[in-house]
């Protein structure tokens, strides 16, 4: 009986624990945009030639709505290409993890300056370019960029992933 008690005591505190870390893990991060959320796309949803690896949120078909960081970091990785995820934000947090913000139609200002910049001197416009950490640090819901449709969209979304990194 005093073995059931303990084993009982031993796997309602694991649960506890467990809950105790979702919700923490649930405050961490911020909605990026700041409009009712609906999806276009899900993960792991089946494509024609791949699995889908992250949330396509509506923009309600419009481009240009601000984008937030969904928690504090630094922006790691600022690509932009005519196809793929087209002009995309990676931004590293303290937590071990990394979100990515694809298909924008632009960043804001400092940044699209600096890869403007960057474009010239690299005399491309395609580019995949790794800042310093300090460069662009960012507090949560901070303005990152605005949506859009570039890259290998089939419309006005945001492509948005957490990942562990």
């Amino acid at each position: 009986m005093n073995s059931i008690k303990i084993n009982t005591f031993i796997l309602l505190f694991v649960l506890a624990q467990l809950v105790k870390t979702a919700s923490s893990q649930n405050d961490y991060f911020a909605d990026p945009v700041d409009i009712p959320i609906f999806l276009s796309g899900n993960f792991c949803e089946l494509r024609p030639n791949h699995f889908h690896g992250g949330l396509d949120f509506k923009t309600q078909q419009r481009i240009g709505l601000p984008i937030y960081s969904a928690a504090e970091g630094f922006i790691y990785r600022i690509v932009v290409s005519p196809t793929g995820y087209g002009k995309a934000l990676y931004v590293e947090h303290p937590n071990g993890t990394s979100s990515v913000y694809a298909h924008l139609h632009r960043f804001r200002d400092d940044i699209e300056a600096y890869v403007k910049s960057e474009q010239y001197n690299r005399e491309s416009f395609a580019v995949d370019l790794s800042p310093d950490k300090k460069l662009f640090t960012v507090g949560k819901r901070e303005l990152i960029a605005f949506s859009g449709n570039t890259g290998s969209s089939g419309g006005p979304h945001l492509h948005f992933e957490i990942r562990d990194t």
